[in-house]
């Protein structure tokens, strides 16, 4: 990574310290008034590994725990697991310790720990630890992740993945990254007239060793503010790209793109998981139909235990009006789901089936008007910005 990291505002998450030390405990305080981390929400308590166990045990886990300890004997490397299985598996780990053992340090490397720092630790080299592991896991400061999931096949989470990703590049004009990655199986480049550029497999092995001439290489700019990474080619029943090699591949995006909009409809499970507790924003698409709402009910409890934050998530109901004696009344959705939709998109077939009849995006279509300004306001949303003309309204 060719950015100081050190030098630029940290991505919105949140760090909790378990401060043994005096030194420690006033390292995170200091933190609180950094600037580089304006975004982070820091918290720090005075109590030990037994006291983070009991913590995680009643309440979410923070992006990263830094938890010292003043023993680094066996019975401290067993509350490190207890730790681990209370926490979410997204969470990472540093441990402050008392003396500098290279056993140690691989072991504890080997179980998961992101680190081990000797006490007493500079308040830089602390801020760099962090640093490294927020932007690792969120991405570059302002660069936003948009992960749009179904509650079910066929609910139309490609296309409204594509919407969001056109209003957020042509009309806010926000330099916008759409991908997907589920390799042959994906649509995104048929409305847009692209063929693939690469496998998924090429695509995230680049993303892992390859340079920044083999990512734009497999890049394909549709506008001046939309760029599509299309991938394909493999066999449909290929094995599923491994979420690590996906995260890596979404961060290096990430410190090109302000906004990244990922579609997650046939990804693979664990790549789902991964990506929608990593997303800056999640839309959740369904159609008002009793099935696809149970799912995401269900879809939603699973993600409120993935995420710290679950205010950024947003429902969208898709297909209104295809089948309207048989759908849930959009009075009672706010009941059924414990949310409002953010956008309730009509059900209006030919347009989608002419974009990609055409090769053409739906954005370019003047009959889409009404799609395209449902999901405006959510477009502003996902990107972080203003939209004047919602605002002006």
């Amino acid at each position: 990574m060719s950015e100081d990291i050190t030098s630029t505002l940290l991505p919105a998450s949140r760090v909790d310290f378990f401060a043994l030390d005096d030194g420690t405990a006033a390292h995170a305080q200091n933190l609180t008034q950094d600037w580089r981390f304006a975004r982070v929400e820091v918290r720090s308590e005075r109590m030990n590994i037994e006291g983070a166990i009991s913590r995680y045990g009643e309440s979410a886990s923070p992006e990263l725990i830094i938890v010292e300890t003043d023993d680094i004997g066996d019975g401290f490397i067993a509350q490190l697991g207890n730790l681990a299985g209370v926490c979410a598996a997204t969470t990472d780990a540093v441990v402050i310790g008392p003396k500098n053992d290279v056993h140690l340090y691989r072991s504890l490397v080997e179980m998961g720990i992101r680190d081990y720092l000797v006490r007493p630790v500079s308040q830089e080299d602390l801020v760099k630890i962090i640093a490294r592991t927020l932007v690792e896991k969120r991405g570059l400061s302002g660069s936003r992740l948009v992960t749009v999931v179904g509650s079910k096949g066929g609910v139309g989470t490609s296309a409204v993945s594509q919407t969001l990703a056109w209003n957020m590049s042509e009309t806010l004009k926000q330099k916008t990254m759409l991908l997907d990655v589920a390799g042959s199986a994906g649509s995104i480049g048929i409305s847009h007239g692209l063929e693939p550029s690469a496998s998924l497999a090429e695509a995230v092995r680049l993303g892992g060793s390859g340079s920044d001439d083999d990512l734009k290489r497999i890049c394909q700019t549709v506008t001046e503010h939309l760029t599509l990474l299309v991938c394909g080619g493999e066999m449909m029943l290929a094995d599923p790209a491994d979420p690590d090699a996906v995260e890596t591949l979404v961060n290096r995006l990430m410190q090109k793109f302000p906004v990244v909009v990922l579609d997650l409809s046939h990804a693979a499970q664990p790549v789902q998981k991964r990506m929608l507790a990593r997303a800056s924003e999640i839309v959740i698409v369904t159609t008002p139909m009793l099935s696809a709402l149970r799912n995401a009910r269900t879809l939603l409890s699973e993600i409120r235990n993935l995420r710290v934050h679950v205010e950024d998530v947003s429902l969208v109901v898709n297909m209104q009006g295809l089948a309207p004696s048989e759908e849930v009344p959009l009075k009672d959705l706010k009941d059924a789901m414990g949310m409002e939709p953010a956008a309730v998109v009509a059900w209006q077939p030919k347009i989608f089936a002419a974009s990609e009849t055409a090769g053409k995006p739906v954005g370019q279509n003047k009959a889409a008007a009404d799609i395209m300004n449902a999901l405006m306001p959510l477009a502003a949303r996902g990107a972080a910005v203003e939209n004047k003309a919602v605002a002006a309204e």
